[in-house]
């Protein structure tokens, strides 16, 4: 389950740091031409707008399934969604960072924990003389 909730969370930081939202004129919104554009009207509501044209002084494209009109008269805010190449960076580099640290982590230092314990005395002493606290293993 940690596996899905970790990717789930990756994809959402993600999608937020790859994106950003920015104010532009009628304009600059003819010369981007978005797939889509979020617009405030002077009565502050904010409307989803799909294909987006402008039409002489009126903004014209799709809410939902109707097709609307905004005279730009009526439109206080106009924001478009567009690329964040830094924040992008920033997340890929955390990321990497983070992977880097993680696998640090688990690899350890590499030293064997293992305790060893050596016994003392030429060889085949214990055989002759088992009594001996070195032969035992206990002081």
């Amino acid at each position: 389950m940690r596996p899905i909730i970790c990717a789930v969370l990756l994809a959402t930081l993600a999608s937020a740091a790859c994106k950003s939202m920015k104010s532009v004129t009628l304009d600059q919104m003819s010369l981007l031409g978005p797939e889509r554009v979020w617009v405030t009207e002077s009565d502050e509501s904010v409307v989803l707008l799909y294909e987006p044209k402008v039409v002489r002084d009126t903004l014209v494209g799709y809410v939902g399934k109707h097709k609307e009109k905004v005279p730009s008269a009526g439109v206080r805010q106009v924001r478009v969604q567009t690329a964040a190449p830094a924040r992008t960076t920033m997340l890929v580099v955390g990321v990497g960072a983070g992977l880097i640290g993680l696998m640090i982590a688990v690899s350890g230092t590499g030293t064997s924990q293992t305790p060893t314990t050596t016994i003392a005395g030429a060889p085949g002493d214990c055989d002759k003389h088992p009594e001996q606290e070195v032969c035992s293993g206990t002081p």
